[in-house]
C-alpha cells in the first residue's frame, strides 16, 4: 500500500477525492489532507509519502511551488496536479517541476483511476529497483562484517557494482544497533516484523537526513543499520533518534554505535580481525556460501517447506534465512533466482491458498485473516483482492457458490 496526501483549499474537493480513494483505490492510503502547500511540505519533511495530489491555486504556497520543492528535495515522490486552469503556462511549469499528471477540474474520477493505476505500476517498479539495490548494499556490508570479503580486490569489485558512487575509501560511517525493549510499547504494532524493520529504517532516515542509512539484518529484538557519510564519521544524537522513534512509532528502545570507521576498508579489516561480541553471539548467520552437503535447490526446497509449516506465524525473511543458515540478503537473492518470485510473494501465495480453503468453512473472515498469519485485517483484504480479484466475502458468496452449483449439475 502506498501513502498519499491531498492538498486543496476547497473542502468539497478534498473530501471527494479522499472518499473515492478510500473506497475505490485500496492500493493507496490517504495519510493526510491539507489546505495549502506549506502545511503539506511540513508533513512531507517528517513522514514517508509516495504520492501527492495537489491543486494549483492555494494560499501561502501554491501547488506549483510545492511541486518545485518536492522535485528538488524529495525526488522519490510522485505528484499529480488538479486544476481548474488549463493554460499552457501552468502545464509547462508542472512538467518542468517533474509533475507526472495534470488533470482538470471538475475531476473525472475514471481518468483519475486510470492515472492512479499507471502510477501504481511506476511505484511498484521504483520500489522493486530500490529494494534490489538496497539488498545489494545490505549483502555487501553483511559479507564484509561477517568476514566473507577478505581480499581488497574483492571488496573493490563488489563495491563497484553497488548503487553507491565513489569508492570505498570515500565513505566514513558507523554500525548502529537499535534494540527494542520487550514491554507493552510493542503491543500496538499490528503489521508484522518485516514492516517493523522498514518502519525503523524510514524513521532513522528522517532523523539522519545528512547520512545514508541501510538496514542490514535483525537478531532477536536488535536491528542492525549501517550509517554512511562522505564528509565525516557520523555523530549521532541518540536522544533525537530515540525521540523520533518514540514519536512516530511509539516504541521504547535503546540505541548504540557498535563500531565506527573512517573508510569502508577499515570496517572490513576490523570485523575480520576480531568480530564484535554482539555479532559473533547473534543468531544471524553471515555465511553466504551454500552448506557443503546441500545444493541451492535443496536449500530452496527446505525454505519452502519451512514457509508452508510456519506461514501462520509472524514470519519474516530473516526467520526463514536463519532456518537454512544463510544471511537474509543472500537468501532473498537466492530465493528469487531459484523460485522465480520473491519471498514475500511466495509467502502471500501460500497464505492465500490456505485462506481460500478456509473460506469454504463457516469460519469468520476476521478469524481467517489471523489464522493465515495476518496481524492486520485490512492487509489481508488487500492481498486477497490482489491475489483473487475478489474480496474474501465476494469470493465466499460468488465463487464458492458457483463451484457448488457446478458440482450439483454434474450429478
Amino acid at each position: 500500500m502506498y501513502s498519499l496526501i491531498i492538498v486543496d483549499d476547497e473542502d468539497i474537493t478534498k473530501v471527494a477525492i479522499s472518499n473515492y480513494i478510500k473506497n475505490k483505490q485500496p492500493e493507496f492510503q490517504v495519510k493526510g489532507v491539507f489546505s495549502n502547500g506549506a502545511d503539506a511540505l511540513e508533513y512531507i519533511r517528517s513522514h514517508p509519502v509516495d504520492l501527492v495530489i495537489t491543486d494549483i491555486r492555494m494560499p501561502h504556497m501554491d501547488g506549483l511551488e510545492l511541486s518545485r520543492h518536492i522535485s528538488e528535495n524529495h525526488p522519490g515522490i510522485i505528484t499529480i496536479i488538479i486544476s481548474g486552469y488549463s493554460e499552457f503556462e501552468y502545464a509547462r511549469k508542472a512538467i518542468r517541476y517533474g509533475v507526472s499528471t495534470y488533470l482538470l477540474k471538475p475531476l473525472d474520477f475514471s481518468e483519475l483511476a486510470e492515472n492512479l493505476k499507471l502510477l501504481k505500476d511506476k511505484l511498484d517498479t521504483l520500489h522493486m529497483d530500490a529494494t534490489y539495490f538496497e539488498e545489494d548494499i545490505s549483502l555487501f556490508f553483511t559479507d564484509l562484517i561477517g568476514g566473507i570479503i577478505t581480499q581488497k580486490e574483492t571488496l573493490i569489485e563488489r563495491f563497484s557494482s553497488l548503487s553507491l558512487d565513489g569508492c570505498p575509501s570515500d565513505y566514513k560511517g558507523c554500525l548502529l544497533i537499535v534494540s527494542l525493549e520487550k514491554n507493552g510499547t510493542l503491543n500496538h504494532w499490528q503489521y508484522g516484523k518485516e514492516q517493523l524493520a522498514i518502519a525503523l529504517l524510514n524513521s532513522i532516515r528522517m532523523t539522519l537526513t545528512e547520512y545514508q542509512t541501510f538496514h542490514l539484518f535483525r537478531s532477536g529484538m536488535r536491528y542492525y543499520f549501517i550509517v554512511l557519510s562522505k564528509k565525516e564519521i557520523p555523530v549521532l544524537s541518540f536522544d533525537v533518534v530515540n525521540h523520533v522513534l518514540s514519536h512516530l512509532l511509539h516504541f521504547t528502545c535503546s540505541i548504540q554505535i557498535q563500531s565506527s570507521f573512517s573508510n569502508i576498508e577499515e570496517l572490513g579489516k576490523f570485523q575480520t580481525a576480531g568480530r564484535s561480541q554482539a555479532l559473533s553471539s547473534s543468531n544471524v548467520s553471515c555465511n553466504n556460501t551454500k552448506p557443503q552437503t546441500e545444493n541451492d535447490d535443496i536449500i530452496i526446497q527446505r525454505s519452502m517447506a519451512y514457509i508452508k509449516e510456519h506461514f501462520a506465524d509472524d514470519l519474516t525473511r530473516e526467520d526463514v534465512a536463519d532456518a537454512v543458515f544463510l544471511s537474509s540478503a543472500y537468501f532473498s537473492r537466492l530465493f528469487k533466482q531459484k523460485a522465480g518470485l520473491n519471498f514475500i510473494d511466495y509467502l502471500t501465495t501460500v497464505r492465500m491458498q490456505k485462506a481460500i480453503e478456509l473460506l469454504a468453512t463457516n469460519m469468520k473472515v476476521g478469524d481467517i485473516a489471523k489464522k493465515v498469519g495476518y496481524q492486520s485485517r485490512n492487509r489481508f483484504f488487500i492481498n486477497f483482492r490482489q491475489y483473487s480479484g475478489y474480496s474474501p466475502t465476494e469470493y465466499r458468496h460468488q465463487i464458492l457458490k458457483m463451484e457448488t452449483e457446478h458440482e450439483k449439475n454434474e450429478y
